[in-house]
C-alpha cells in the first residue's frame, strides 16, 4: 500500500525560475510550518542533552540519522534512479550539503552540548538568523531590508531578555569556553545551508535529496564513530533511549527538515532564519510545561519582542524579481569561480 504524501512533499523545488508572488495563504501556511519547525528544534535540544548522558556525541548523531533514513527508504525508492544520478555526477554538490546541513552538523552541535549549558546554547542558536543575513550578503551581495534588519535587532534583543532572565548582570557572568565555540561553529554552518538550499537543484524530490545526502553526511562521521568504538564509548541504548532517538530522528530531524524546506522556498532564507529566535522561546515554555519552571515578567516582554521582531522582518515579502537576480548572481559567481 502505497502512503499518500503532501504535493509540496515530493515535488522537486525549482528556486531558479521566477514565481509570481505566492498568496497570503501560503504565506501564512509557510509561516506555520517556520513556527512549528522551531517548537520541534526547542524539544529536540532538550532531548539530546539527555540522550548525550549516556550516549557518545557521534554515536547518538549516527543512532538519529540512521533514523532518518529508514524513514526516507520509501519515498527514496522511487527515485533511486535519480539519487544514484546524483550520486554519480553531482556528487561533489552533494557532499557540502551533506557538510553542512546533515550528520557533520548535528555532531557538531552535540560536541558542543555535551560541556556548555542551556543559557549559552540558547544565545549560540540566536545567532543563526544574523548569519544568514551575512552568508547572504557574502555570497549573493544580498543587501537586507530595513525591515528585516529591524526585525532581526528587535527579536534578538527579545532573545536576550530570556536569556538573562531579566538582569544585565547575567550576561556579564557568562563565560565562552571550548564548547560554545564548536556550537558557534555549527550555527555557521546551518546558516549557509539555510542560504544555499534556497538554490538547491531540482533533480531531486526533497526526500530523495534527503537521503541522497544524509547518506553522504553519516559515512562522514564514520572515523568519528569508529574513535569513539575505540575508546569504548559505544553503548547500546537503553528501552527508554531508544525512545528518544526514535523522536529525534522522526520529529527535529525528519519532518522539521521538511517543514523548514517548505519555508525556505516560500518566503526565502532571510526571513525563515528569523524564526530560529523562536527556538530558546519554546524552550522556555517547554520547561515551565514538562520541568515545572514558573513563568516570569522577563518571559513575557521576551516573547513579545520575539514575536514582533518576526512579524514586523516578514512583512514585506520576499521579491520574486529579487529571488531571480540573487540566483542568477549566485550562478555567475559559481560559474567564475569553475
Amino acid at each position: 500500500m502505497t502512503t499518500a504524501v503532501p504535493d509540496w512533499v515530493s515535488r522537486p523545488f525549482r528556486p531558479l525560475m521566477p514565481m509570481p508572488h505566492a498568496a497570503a495563504s501560503s504565506r501564512r501556511l509557510a509561516y506555520a510550518a517556520l513556527v512549528l519547525t522551531a517548537l520541534l528544534w526547542a524539544s529536540s535540544a532538550v532531548t539530546a542533552r539527555g540522550l548525550l548522558d549516556t550516549l557518545a556525541p557521534a554515536w547518538l548523531t549516527a543512532l538519529r540519522w540512521c533514523v532518518v533514513l529508514a524513514c526516507l527508504v520509501p519515498f527514496a525508492w522511487r527515485e533511486r534512479a535519480a539519487i544514484a544520478h546524483a550520486w554519480r555526477h553531482d556528487l561533489r554538490a552533494l557532499a557540502v550539503f551533506a557538510l553542512v546541513g546533515f550528520a557533520p552538523q548535528t555532531w557538531l552541535v552535540y560536541l558542543g552540548l555535551v560541556g556548555t549549558s542551556a543559557i549559552n546554547l540558547g544565545l549560540l542558536n540566536s545567532a543563526i538568523p544574523v548569519l544568514i543575513v551575512v552568508v547572504a550578503a557574502l555570497l549573493h551581495h544580498r543587501r537586507p531590508r530595513p525591515l528585516e534588519l529591524t526585525g532581526l535587532a528587535l527579536s534578538l534583543t527579545g532573545v536576550v531578555v530570556i536569556v538573562a532572565r531579566g538582569e544585565l548582570a547575567t550576561l556579564a557572568s557568562l563565560a565562552v569556553n571550548g564548547h560554545d565555540l564548536v556550537i558557534l561553529a555549527g550555527m555557521a554552518v546551518w546558516a549557509y545551508y539555510t542560504v544555499r538550499l534556497a538554490r538547491r537543484s531540482n533533480a531531486l524530490s526533497f526526500p530523495a535529496f534527503m537521503f541522497a545526502a544524509g547518506t553522504l553526511g553519516l559515512a562522514m562521521i564514520v572515523p568519528a564513530i569508529a574513535w569513539e568504538g575505540l575508546a569504548g564509548r559505544i553503548a547500546a541504548p537503553a528501552p527508554s533511549a531508544w525512545l528518544g532517538v526514535v523522536y529525534l530522528g522522526v520529529l527535529p530531524t525528519l519532518v522539521a527538515m521538511l517543514l523548514f524546506a517548505h519555508g525556505i522556498r516560500r518566503v526565502g532564507p532571510v526571513q525563515a532564519g528569523l524564526f530560529t529566535h523562536l527556538v530558546p522561546v519554546f524552550a522556555a515554555l517547554l520547561a515551565t510545561l514538562l520541568l515545572g519552571e514558573r513563568l516570569h515578567a522577563f518571559h513575557a516582554a521576551g516573547f513579545a519582542l520575539v514575536a514582533g521582531g518576526a512579524i514586523l522582518g516578514c512583512l514585506r515579502p520576499e521579491s520574486t524579481l529579487a529571488d531571480a537576480k540573487l540566483a542568477l548572481a549566485g550562478g555567475a559567481a559559481r560559474d567564475r569561480g569553475a
